[in-house]
């Protein structure tokens, strides 16, 4: 037996904003089996930059995440942009806004759906190397960060000790380390 995708028979925006596009999707399984209304947020493409510094040294950002409503350690990240050429741009773009560093060129490391059940978007994950300080942040105006830059040693407790709790962040260090361990 294979696997067939649902059909969609129409969709009905329930709210859409800066921060959500959620739409009510009347599905049927193949079988005729009704799932409706199946609710999916339509967000855009995001970038997640693991950053090694030329001291090898990682730099994260610390900010208040309101869906866990704590204050988290994370890799520098944010949405795609128009202006993107393309995710690896997108991801220097984000590392240079938000932590103030500029490295080599970005390194693909993975794609993935950070919740492919309900949300329409995929995660691009980049290593930087020989990162540097060149300016100080550009932040959105509802951006707060802290940069907070840890040794190879520090970062490794961490991720042992798991204090990196985002899970997309989590699999793109395990991809990073991967390349950096060779």
């Amino acid at each position: 037996m294979s696997i067939k995708p649902w059909i969609c028979n129409g969709s009905r925006t329930i709210v859409k904003d800066r921060w959500i596009d959620l739409h009510a999707d009347d599905c049927a399984l193949p079988d005729g089996t009704k799932i409706s209304p199946f609710y999916v947020n339509d967000v855009p493409d995001f970038v997640v930059v693991v950053a090694v510094t030329v001291d090898g040294d990682f730099v994260f950002v610390r900010q208040y995440r309101h869906g866990t409503r704590q204050i988290l350690l994370e890799l520098p990240a944010g949405c795609m942009e128009p202006t993107d050429s393309d995710p690896g741009a997108g991801a220097a773009r984000e590392l240079f806004e938000e932590t103030g560093y500029a490295g080599s060129e970005p390194v693909f490391l993975c794609k993935v759906a950070p919740n492919a059940a309900c949300i329409s978007n995929f995660a691009h994950c980049y290593l930087i190397r020989d990162c540097k300080k060149v300016s100080s942040q550009h932040l959105d105006a509802t951006e707060d960060l802290e940069i907070v830059v840890m040794s190879a040693e520090e970062t490794k407790k961490l991720m042992a000790e798991g204090g990196l709790v985002q899970a997309v962040h989590v699999a793109a260090m395990y991809y990073a380390e991967k390349i950096l361990n060779k």
